[in-house]
């Protein structure tokens, strides 16, 4: 697996161009604006010199530096920036090995984007990232073709205003710039872009509060069809959706996944949007759900009805989903079940990061502090909740 990257950006040393592997993710954030004196452990940094010569041929190299935990972390950042000079020089002059790089154009780099994430990202997510970029951004053959070094802020920004011009909504024209920003950013890391294009894409300031229109009674009235749905692996698939969990989440997960004995379960990394295997507690409902389904040793827990290697087509359930709501008499999506988990949780008074630990819902800035969050604070929310809509 590559290593995770993050820039030092400390104000009282020449942080230019320096990184920090930080695949244990010691720092959170887009880069290091303040550091303890000691890090904890043995640590690398990286400096990446970039040299371009009259002929705009761009040549890069970089060196990485190992540093004891007894080194601080000033000392360390001021060895490295002063060999930045003489790395510079070398590269000037051709001693030092170098990469002579080719600019690729904004569809290469997007293929090249793709393929690094294949291993990080669920397929879904994938194809869904793939379908959006390819609808809106490469079918401007032009821009498709335009090397990224070339690629600006307006010509983005003119994506971004068509979107909002046919009525789409400001969330799929913030899509563009969350799509591109980690694309062109690997670039700038790379030294080929002294800039990110995407950052400066400006987005109308938009409502992201999520509203579900039902009455409490309605809620109460969902989950009692829900647990009490006569069809099986439904009823149980709707006990786990209940629980904060995703679809794909939950038609992905295997047997190998639970551990009966500690009662937990894990989300893989490549089936959930955090990119890291998240683990839960088995509540006493889910268990039983488990127990009614037959508890086996490997394959799909929720798999095809007709093959039970292979998973449940997302069509399945939905078809089950709209006699739920035909009951009910209400449009609400499935997902839906997550928003109506995190607006009760909140109005009843539980924290940001408990009802983060029960969606597995996080973003860098507060990784480490759902990380905090213990697995049975998350299992007591879910207590909570249901006791207020059962």
């Amino acid at each position: 697996m590559a290593d995770k990257f993050i820039k030092v950006n400390l104000s009282n040393v020449d942080c230019r161009n320096i990184y920090f592997i930080n695949n244990d993710e010691l720092f959170g954030g887009k880069d290091i604006q303040k550091a303890p004196t000691y890090i904890n452990r043995d640590y690398k940094l990286i400096l990446r010199v970039t040299y371009v010569n009259h002929s705009g041929v761009r040549t890069q190299t970089k060196k990485t530096f190992n540093f004891s935990k007894k080194i601080t972390f000033l000392q360390a950042l001021r060895e490295v920036s002063s060999a930045r000079e003489k790395l510079l020089v070398k590269l000037k002059e051709g001693i030092h090995k170098d990469i002579k790089t080719r600019i690729p154009t904004l569809k290469e780099a997007w293929i090249e984007f793709i393929e690094m994430k294949k291993n990080q990202l669920s397929s879904n997510t994938l194809v869904s990232y793939d379908s959006f970029v390819n609808k809106w951004i490469l079918s401007k053959q032009g821009l498709a073709k335009t090397p990224i070094d070339r690629v600006t802020t307006k010509s983005l920004q003119l994506i971004v205003n068509e979107i909002l011009e046919l009525g789409k909504s400001p969330r799929t024209a913030k899509s563009v710039k969350e799509t591109l920003r980690p694309v062109f950013k690997q670039y700038v890391f790379k030294g080929l872009l002294v800039t990110n294009p995407a950052d400066l894409i400006q987005i109308p300031k938009f409502d992201n509060q999520v509203d579900i229109e039902l009455s409490d009674e309605k809620v109460k009235e969902l989950y009692d069809i829900l647990y009490n749905y006569p069809i099986e692996p439904f009823r149980s698939m709707f006990i786990w959706l209940s629980h904060g969990r995703r679809l794909n989440e939950i038609l992905s997960l295997e047997w190998s996944d639970v551990n009966t004995k500690n009662k937990t379960y894990t989300i893989q990394f490549q089936n959930n949007k955090v990119r890291r295997p998240m683990t839960y507690k088995l509540s006493n409902e889910l268990f039983n759900t488990l127990n009614e389904l037959g508890i086996k040793k490997r394959g799909y827990i929720f798999h095809a009805l007709t093959n039970e290697n292979k998973k449940m087509n997302k069509g399945t359930i939905r078809n089950h989903w709209e006699k739920v709501l035909t009951q009910l008499d209400a449009r609400i999506r499935m997902h839906d079940l997550r928003h109506l988990i995190g607006g009760t949780l909140v109005s009843s008074g539980k924290t940001l990061e408990q009802v983060a630990s029960v969606l597995g819902h996080t973003s860098t800035s507060v990784t480490k502090r759902y990380s905090k969050v213990r697995q049975d604070v998350a299992a007591e929310s879910l207590e909570d909740f249901f006791e207020r809509v059962k």
